[in-house]
């Protein structure tokens, strides 16, 4: 079986000659945590390919932000603070010298959207069919580098038009990724200021959910009439740690009606995943996304990336929701400490997912730099073990990731970290 195979069979529950070779991937803190724990350069540029996880493709570019951008302003430089408003409209005040490669000392003041005149200030700005949005032009106009990361924004990039010979002969899985409809709307509204909307302005918030919701038919109209996605993922991230960041009740009013929506397009055009990404306890989304009592159906097919420290279950997920697709599932925390918990960790979820199906295990968010490299090796070679179908109890891998490595200069320290990203001599301790 090629890896796009492979896959569809583990979403349908089918017999598969191995599962799909997944980790999880590290965040670019951590590749710099890492470089000082022997990975060399070479590795770390080709680091899936190295470690061997399965591939995927995507079908380009699929731009969601305003075009033309909103006019970037600063308005104050203080120290290492500005104060300043982004192409989203958004007041705000970040570091000027950021500390940690791929995270961001920032606080948003105030958002755009605020009544029913700013949305329609914003609206002007989302044309799907404005055509930077799939192809060249960037973001719709020159951006400067004030944003760190570039968070929110993209440059040039090929668009679909360019893939569809590619995807439609992919011996990998397909995939695309989109902001979907809490995220997007809190990008423009804040957490604080959506969430009262909900009670204050509820046609409004109707109105926007339901024009995003076109927005992004339209903008993926052309692309999936093309081109056949096997799994899109919508991005959400709407829990806390044991609840949705809104009510059951406001997922099924506000929410459910216009993923109804997406998923019969979706699956109109092909689509055999539609997957929602949201961080946090997925407990209440999923009653209210994949298993609502109106007899409806559902309007998800699968939910990741399933954190243990939000009080989710792999096995508890699996078995309540008959069918479901879900990937990550491995608790990060428990990568810290070495290799013997790291397999315990490991087996406890390779065992649910041969018992049930319809999951992928892999580490249940983005890999922080306090895993050692070599704990995430061996766990990456566990994996590809229990992938090829080697025995729970007994096997141990050949570690000869770990056996390619440079010398170890410095392990991670979380306290020299927080105190260099808040400009403290000592860490939280001192």
């Amino acid at each position: 079986m090629n890896a796009r195979e492979r896959f569809l069979a583990v979403v349908r529950r089918q017999p598969v000659d191995r599962m799909p070779y997944v980790f999880g991937g590290p965040r670019a803190s951590t590749f710099a945590a890492w470089r000082r724990q022997g990975l060399s350069e070479e590795q770390q540029r080709r680091f899936h390919s190295w470690t061997g996880a399965d591939g995927g493709m995507g079908i380009g570019k699929l731009y969601c932000g305003p075009v033309p951008p909103m006019e970037e302003i600063v308005y104050k430089e203080e120290g290492n603070y500005r104060w300043w408003r982004d192409h989203w409209g958004v007041y705000r005040m970040d570091a000027i010298h950021q500390p940690t490669d791929g995270f961001v000392t920032r606080r948003y003041l105030e958002f755009f959207v605020r009544d029913r005149a700013t949305w329609e200030e914003m609206r002007s700005h989302f044309d799907p069919r404005s055509p930077e949005r799939t192809g060249p032009g960037g973001d719709g106009a020159p951006l400067t580098n004030l944003n760190p990361n570039f968070y929110r924004h993209v440059g040039d990039g090929p668009g679909w038009t360019t893939y569809v010979e590619a995807a439609r002969n992919s011996q990998h899985p397909v995939g695309a990724t989109v902001p979907c409809l809490f995220w997007s709307l809190r990008d423009m509204c804040g957490l604080e200021g959506l969430s009262m909307m909900f009670y204050d302005q509820p046609d409004l918030v109707h109105e926007m959910m339901e024009y995003w919701t076109w927005f992004l038919i339209e903008l993926l109209r052309e692309p999936l009439s093309q081109i056949r996605v096997d799994h899109f993922i919508l991005n959400e991230d709407m829990a806390y740690k044991a609840h949705s960041m809104i009510s059951p009740a406001h997922i099924k009013e506000f929410m459910l009606p216009c993923y109804r929506q997406l998923y019969a397009f979706f699956k109109e055009h092909g689509v055999e995943v539609v997957d929602m990404d949201s961080d946090g306890y997925n407990g209440q989304i999923l009653d209210a996304m994949y298993r609502p009592r109106d007899g409806r159906g559902r309007a998800i097919d699968g939910i990741q990336p399933i954190e243990i420290a939000a009080g989710n279950d792999p096995e508890t997920i699996l078995r309540e929701n008959p069918g479901i697709y879900i990937q990550g599932g491995i608790d990060k925390r428990e990568l810290r400490f070495g290799k013997e918990q790291a397999r315990a960790e490991v087996v406890r979820r390779y065992r649910v997912a041969r018992e049930y199906g319809g999951y992928i295990p892999s580490v249940d968010h983005g890999v922080p730099p306090d895993i050692p490299l070599r704990t995430f090796l061996y766990m990456v070679e566990l994996l590809r073990g229990f992938a090829d179908g080697e025995d729970l109890d007994t096997y141990e891998p050949p570690c000869e990731l770990e056996q390619q490595l440079g010398l170890i200069e410095e392990m991670f320290d979380p306290h020299a970290a927080i105190a260099a990203a808040y400009g403290r001599e000592e860490g939280p301790e001192g």
